[in-house]
């Protein structure tokens, strides 16, 4: 064995094959990455080759270019393009490593280079969340050369201990390299279940904080309100409220205050759970989306509450996580730019370019012969209700509203338990009235406050939208 390892010291192949396994390593946390520098180093100490300030070398080089595939594939693909991205795991990862980069984006770089699925996430992350490369590629290229020289001395320690043949030192590094790898990940699972005890003891605050303001606009706005004997649980997050339909698991409406003038661009923080408030029977959780082509689509958007400072923004878009706060999408029409998603920037860019305050009403419309999955009824058809003020010629503000209905039916099939893109979507532009009748929701004065209702050139019918200059506000 001593032969062998001593040939293979001296092999043109052995620094090449160190730059494959670390590399690697960066992609497939199962690949020992810290075991082979920590080997080879131990095996250059006891034989004098390879030489010693190559293999730190070749080990640093190999980290940063896995590294960087990694940012470059965040940044392309994001965080939920595949099917192990939305493990629950996956998640809580990609939130911590969120986190930790808007608050200290050295440190937690530095720090995940030596835990090895915390640095796949980081660098994802970072790539997702756009990171300037003129910040990130120093910070990356040092955490790789601390890695690689700190792998690298603890070899070489080892084989200086434990003078003799090269077996015996390369044995000990490869069972040292592994024992410090389960004591960190030892570590860092036990800094996780803590860091989830102490956000559940911060959930029970975030959860009780007050929801949906009526009077944000200046005018009174409030909740819809659903006709006698149809129960409806109200759930209060940061400034947003959830109405929440126990029987059909899933929200009956939900209404968000949005201040332009304060939106923070904020990098996606949070992972989805239950609302403990509710029993778990009353909502639709993670076992509806498993497997299938179903976006868990926020009703309340993560951007929308996320103004004000920082810190609070962030609270408000992580509150958004919640199952509660979440519809079963096909994933076309959560995704798409011209679809859902496309709708509400347009409503975002509106409150933002005009420092405007907007309050959103969203929801599904829930139907009774709306197809049935998995123990619920998929929705076919969403809502979404704006709501501003205007001055009017005495300079008083008036209420301006504009309802909106996007349609998935032509979207999913589910005769076969399964999710089957068939056509398109539609969106149309409607009156609000019309949404007050598709929900069974009384929403007060925003009928009257309609766009498509108000001066000459009223309308009743519903427009088919097919780009955002179609829509009236």
């Amino acid at each position: 064995m001593d032969d062998a390892l001593t040939a293979l010291a001296g092999s043109a192949a052995a620094l090449p094959g160190l730059f494959v396994v670390v590399l690697a390593d960066a992609f497939l946390v199962i690949i020992p990455g810290e075991v082979a520098v920590t080997a080879i180093a131990a095996l250059s100490a006891s034989t004098g080759q390879p030489w010693l300030i190559a293999v730190i070398g070749v080990a640093a080089a190999a980290a940063l270019s896995g590294d960087l595939a990694c940012y470059a594939i965040g940044r392309r693909a994001g965080l939920e393009r595949w099917r192990w991205m939305r493990h629950p795991r996956a998640v809580r990862a990609f939130s911590w490593a969120g986190r930790r980069l808007a608050q200290r984006s050295g440190a937690v770089l530095f720090t995940a280079r030596f835990i090895p699925f915390a640095r796949l996430a980081v660098n994802l992350t970072a790539g997702a969340v756009r990171m300037p490369m003129s910040r990130y590629l120093p910070l990356a290229a040092g955490a790789a050369a601390l890695w690689a020289l700190y792998q690298a001395v603890i070899g070489t320690a080892i084989a200086r201990v434990l003078p003799g043949p090269p077996a015996v030192a390369v044995i000990v590094a490869v069972a040292s390299a592994l024992v410090l790898g389960a004591g960190v990940d030892l570590l860092v699972s036990r800094t996780e279940r803590l860091g989830r005890w102490q956000a559940g003891r911060m959930d029970a605050a975030t959860l009780a904080s007050v929801g949906y303001d009526s009077a944000f606009l200046g005018v009174p706005v409030g909740l819809p309100r659903a006709a006698a004997g149809r129960p409806l649980t109200r759930l209060d997050y940061p400034r947003f409220t959830v109405l929440l339909d126990p029987d059909r698991r899933l929200a009956a409406a939900t209404a968000v205050n949005i201040d332009g003038a304060t939106l923070q661009d904020l990098p996606r923080t949070g992972e989805w759970e239950l609302d403990p408030r509710v029993p778990a029977a009353e909502q639709t959780g993670p076992a509806v989306y498993a497997d299938n082509d179903f976006d868990r689509g926020h009703l309340v958007r993560r951007r929308d509450p996320g103004w004000g400072t920082v810190a609070e923004a962030r609270a408000a878009t992580e509150a958004t996580f919640v199952y509660t706060n979440a519809a079963p999408q096909a994933s076309a029409f959560n995704q798409s730019k011209d679809l859902w998603v496309g709708l509400e920037d347009h409503v975002l860019e509106f409150a933002d370019a005009a420092d405007q305050r907007v309050s959103v009403l969203t929801g599904p419309v829930l139907e009774e012969d709306d197809p049935p999955y998995r123990g619920i009824r998929i929705p076919r058809r969403f809502w979404k209700i704006a709501a501003w003020t205007e001055t009017d010629r005495g300079g008083s503000p008036t209420l301006a509203a504009a309802g909106f209905v996007l349609d998935q039916t032509a979207l999913i099939d589910l005769t076969a338990d399964a999710l089957t893109r068939l056509g398109a979507f539609r969106t149309f532009q409607v009156p609000v009235l019309d949404i007050a009748t598709l929900t069974a929701l009384d929403v007060g004065p925003l009928a009257a406050a309609d766009v498509m209702r108000i001066g000459p050139a009223r309308q009743s019918a519903w427009i088919e939208l097919s780009r955002p200059s179609d829509i009236r506000l």
